[in-house]
């Protein structure tokens, strides 16, 4: 991926942040809806797709009755917004130590009070039959894989890496470790968001619609992964500006038909 390319995110990442300042109010409301939308592309990624009623009424303090099919699935959306709000609080700590610790605090939140509640613990088989079709390690090479992994996450090097990067190449290595039979793919996107956040960005939302092409840019190396996503967080901040600027997506075209 390009200097310029991270320097144009940089770029168009400060003018939402200006105008954000600018709107706290319509901030409040835009990062409601884009929590929300979080929260339904996680779970949709994983498989389960819910309508917007079924996630709002998921999400109330007192959903009232719930269809008997509907409480794991309840309980699921829940989590994953605790998590997300694990994550924003973790953003703001002085330090965060990228470790065990924090997957196992992930493995936790997002299995809270579900009843097929699995142990904390590696995978021991190489699944034939699962959500995600990219190479992965061994069992046996799981946790000096992580190890490694985080100790990297602790270099120079990698301290001298642009966020971004830092971010999807990290992910893409924890997806190549896939520690648990479950949840590892949540627990590596929320990862790489709390990377992301905490460097200013706003959190990459991998849209449902785009789900093959993530599963696809796994099996890329991670530099290639890394363009992928590019896309993806380009189309958050496009979203963010046709939020805040009506009328901005006609503006864009203009721009580009003139060679601005």
């Amino acid at each position: 991926m390009s200097r310029t390319q991270y320097l144009d995110l940089d770029d168009r990442t400060e003018d939402v942040r200006e105008l954000m300042r600018e709107r706290p109010r319509e901030t409040r409301d835009f990062l409601e809806k884009y929590e929300l939308s979080w929260v339904y592309h996680e779970c949709a990624l994983e498989g389960m797709v819910l309508t917007h009623a079924e996630l709002r009424q998921a999400l109330e303090p007192n959903p009232g009755m719930v269809d008997s099919s509907m409480v794991h699935a309840f309980q699921e959306v829940r989590n994953q917004r605790k998590a997300i709000d694990f994550i924003k609080e973790e953003a703001k700590a002085r330090q965060v130590k990228y470790n065990l610790t924090l997957v196992k605090k992930l493995y936790e939140i997002l299995y809270s009070n579900l009843p097929n509640r699995m142990p904390i613990t590696f995978r021991r088989d190489m699944p034939l039959h699962r959500t995600y079709f990219h190479d992965i390690v061994q069992p046996v090479q799981i946790q000096p894989a992580l190890e490694q992994l985080f100790h990297f996450m602790e270099s120079e090097e990698f301290r001298r890496m642009h966020a971004f990067k830092q971010a999807t190449h990290s992910h893409h290595r924890f997806m190549e470790i896939f520690p648990f039979s479950d949840l590892s793919g949540k627990i590596g996107r929320m990862m790489m968001n709390l990377l992301l956040v905490r460097a200013g960005y706003m959190p990459l939302v991998i849209h449902s619609m785009d789900r093959q092409t993530y599963y696809d840019a796994l099996r890329l190396n991670a530099t290639q992964f890394g363009n992928v996503m590019m896309e993806s967080m380009d189309n958050a901040l496009d979203n963010a500006f046709k939020y805040f600027v009506p009328g901005w997506n006609e503006m864009s075209r203009k721009r580009l038909a003139s060679g601005e």
